[in-house]
């Protein structure tokens, strides 16, 4: 995972070790790595909120590698890209899976690099659910409005139209670099240099 990692720092009293994650976010840069779950989504949308206001003007940078997670907790992600007053670009750096997709779609620059993948599927029911079939058609109704939520999302991003985009979502798609690009999921393939 991204922000594990301890990075020696110079300072004027000699060396310190501050995790990665401190160095980078002083440098406006945001990991979204590992699962998309509640505590990850509380973090991401503090430090959103926290550049905004140390500078609302100057460009946040989100590096995902990420195979997805919660529908409801990277909603709340999106929201905060998507209304942050800072503009926020996002990088795939690997893999942007299904709720990480729908993050990195939504930057205002999409870059990634060459051999990145991004995968679109339907919402899935998680740790196989059980219920009366009253229940089930619920959970079924509400699969189907969060299926058409994320396809709309998609659509305003990539310029596709809502049947072209059920179509791609309908089993797991996988695409390439330039696959994405040319689906309009991603802007630009670009190499490390330029995510530096």
């Amino acid at each position: 995972m991204f922000g594990k990692m301890m990075v020696p720092q110079r300072t004027s009293q000699g060396i310190s070790v501050l995790p990665l994650e401190s160095l980078s976010f002083e440098q406006r840069t945001i990991y979204i790595d590992g699962e998309i779950n509640d505590e990850m989504a509380a973090e991401f949308v503090k430090q959103i909120i926290m550049l905004n206001r140390m500078d609302a003007h100057k460009t946040i940078k989100v590096l995902i590698m990420s195979a997805g997670g919660s529908v409801i907790h990277g909603l709340a992600m999106y929201d905060a890209i998507c209304t942050s007053t800072a503009p926020i670009d996002t990088y795939c750096i690997g893999t942007a899976y299904s709720m990480a997709a729908i993050l990195f779609v939504a930057g205002r620059k999409r870059f990634l690099l060459e051999h990145s993948k991004i995968m679109l599927h339907e919402p899935l029911i998680e740790n196989g659910y059980m219920g009366s079939a009253s229940s089930i058609k619920s959970m079924s109704d509400s699969l189907q409005d969060t299926k058409k939520q994320l396809s709309t999302i998609l659509c305003k991003h990539t310029g596709k139209d809502l049947e072209e985009m059920n179509q791609a979502i309908n089993y797991d798609h996988y695409f390439s670099a330039a696959e994405a690009v040319d689906f309009g999921l991603a802007d630009e393939i670009i190499g490390l240099d330029r995510v530096i």
